[in-house]
């Protein structure tokens, strides 16, 4: 071979070279990223995983570089370049197809994970709500049991479960700083925020919206999250809060209010409670006892309800010890009770300025809030009646109903004394024995009831039950009085039946005896619907 024949051979092979350098090799280069990205996207684990990762080829062999959130991230990128990229080789006709050009990966990835998720536990009182999102629902479900379970163990009740958001959130690498750090149940709204694997930080409910965004966003609360959960339930929050301060503030304003007071003074047969207290509850629970402690003596009510008194506490219990002691001469007594306590004796022949009880008062009430009716019972006591209270005249007749049928007794009415619905009762259920169910409820106990005197005659003569189990008695008396029997028939028990019957006791009104009946005529009723009955 001559000179001339080897440089012709040097530049055809410098040209076959050049031709690869410069066409085939970025062809070459072009179709490995694209097969290599293709292998890469076809691996479900790497879905939306691959936003930071930076590919090319040099030749064969690929370079990596960029960041991905885990080492497994890592691992299954390489491990796919190495294995599963496939090009067809030239001239193969279709059997390079299973070959992999790729001759070496050089990885330079960086493996920096997302950010944990988040939970805001909403909690009023006791009772919590957990809200926020988690990298996946195994994070979710343990993160939420443990939070219960921790929450529950200092006295709370938490419910929800955090969603979840794979494609922005990784895992944390340990929650036991969240679990440590749970706060424990408050007596009002509280809302507590924690970026998961982190400490929580309480949420300032007063603050607007726009601070607690960018607290919240420093969590990594995104705004969707902050307009679908976490606005709404400080909403929710701060509502429950400003209940609570109003019922904190009314709970103070009352508790500055001066408290009740009753004078109780006995003079012979009459005693008057007088005084001021906060609720008509009181002073019904303070008349009740009187009158179940006091019977038969007639009782004054001079009690006023006022909404500037104290509507709390009890006063000291009512007894008999209040009275006069037996074979005292004048058999008067005054005793003085503020709310919350006990009774204490007044020297009531003193001047009514000049009583003692002024010096004993509790701070918060005036004196002068109880001179007038100090100086009222005085004056009563010292036999002054220009000053005593008008008698309380009966208003409603007593009188007892009692209707037998079935296996049934039911007594209804009103009497003055307690005494007296105790024996009624006890009567009925020893006249017709256990065959009878006696229903009691509708027999009241009522103040202004005229008093019952001997009741004897009437506990001797109840009626005789029906004969048959379909028929029906009714009975009406007065205490003391005779039983009056009063036919059972369908117009009886229909709307102003007891009037037209004209049967009722002289001097009972008909509509305060149905009204106070009303029980009884309407299981009469519906046992006259049975068909056995005539």
């Amino acid at each position: 071979m001559n000179r001339a024949r080897w440089l012709l051979s040097a530049a055809a092979l410098f040209a076959l070279w050049l031709i690869g350098a410069l066409v085939c090799l970025p062809l070459l280069q072009r179709d490995l990223e694209t097969a290599a990205l293709d292998a890469l996207s076809r691996q479900p684990a790497l879905h939306r995983r691959l936003d930071g990762l930076h590919l090319e080829f040099a030749g064969q062999q690929a370079r990596l570089a960029g960041s991905v959130r885990t080492q497994q991230d890592r691992s299954l990128i390489e491990s796919t370049l190495r294995e599963q990229v496939r090009l067809p080789a030239p001239f193969s006709a279709g059997l390079g197809r299973q070959l992999n050009p790729v001759s070496s990966v050089h990885s330079e990835i960086e493996v920096i994970p997302s950010q944990p998720g988040w939970v805001l536990l909403a909690a009023d009182g006791a009772r919590a709500r957990l809200l926020g999102t988690a990298a996946n629902a195994y994070e979710a479900r343990d993160l939420s049991h443990s939070i219960q379970e921790t929450w529950s163990t200092r006295g709370g009740v938490s419910e929800g479960l955090p969603g979840t958001d794979p494609e922005h959130h990784d895992e944390a690498a340990s929650v036991a700083t969240t679990l440590r750090t749970l706060p424990s149940p408050q007596s009002s709204a509280q809302a507590y925020l924690a970026r998961i694997g982190q400490s929580w930080r309480e949420l300032a409910l007063h603050q607007s919206d726009t601070a607690l965004f960018a607290e919240a966003h420093a969590q990594g609360v995104s705004e969707a999250e902050w307009q679908d959960q976490v606005l709404p339930a400080l909403r929710v929050l701060r509502a429950a809060q400003e209940r609570q301060q109003s019922t904190e503030r009314e709970r103070a304003r009352l508790a500055g209010l001066p408290p009740g007071h009753l004078f109780i003074a006995v003079r012979d047969q009459q005693i008057i409670l007088c005084g001021e207290v906060g609720t008509p509850a009181m002073k019904q629970a303070v008349l009740e006892e009187a009158l179940k402690a006091f019977a038969p003596r007639r009782l004054h009510d001079e009690i006023r309800v006022s909404p500037t008194r104290r509507p709390s506490g009890d006063f000291g219990p009512i007894t008999t010890a209040l009275l006069p002691e037996k074979g005292r001469s004048g058999g008067k007594s005054c005793f003085l009770s503020i709310s919350g306590d006990a009774w204490k004796p007044v020297d009531w022949q003193v001047a009514p300025r000049e009583q003692s009880w002024k010096d004993s008062l509790p701070a918060g009430l005036d004196a002068r809030l109880l001179q007038n009716d100090s100086a009222l019972l005085s004056s009563w006591l010292h036999g002054d009646d220009t000053l005593s209270p008008a008698s309380s005249q009966p208003t409603a007749p007593a009188f007892i109903s009692l209707t037998l049928f079935g296996s049934r007794a039911i007594l209804c009415g009103q009497v003055a004394e307690e005494a007296v619905r105790a024996q009624l009762i006890a009567a009925v259920r020893q006249a017709y024995g256990s065959k009878f169910l006696v229903i009691s409820d509708h027999l009241h106990v009522q103040a202004d009831c005229a008093p019952s005197g001997g009741i004897q005659h009437t506990l001797k003569s109840l009626p005789t039950p029906p004969a048959q189990n379909t028929a029906a008695v009714l009975a009406i008396a007065r205490p003391g009085s005779t039983w009056t029997r009063i036919p059972v028939t369908h117009d009886l028990v229909e709307a102003g039946g007891l009037a037209r019957s004209g049967l009722l006791p002289a001097g009972l009104p008909a509509a305060a005896v149905e009204d106070l009946s009303a029980e009884a005529i309407e299981q009469l009723r519906q046992h006259l619907q049975t068909p056995a009955f005539p």
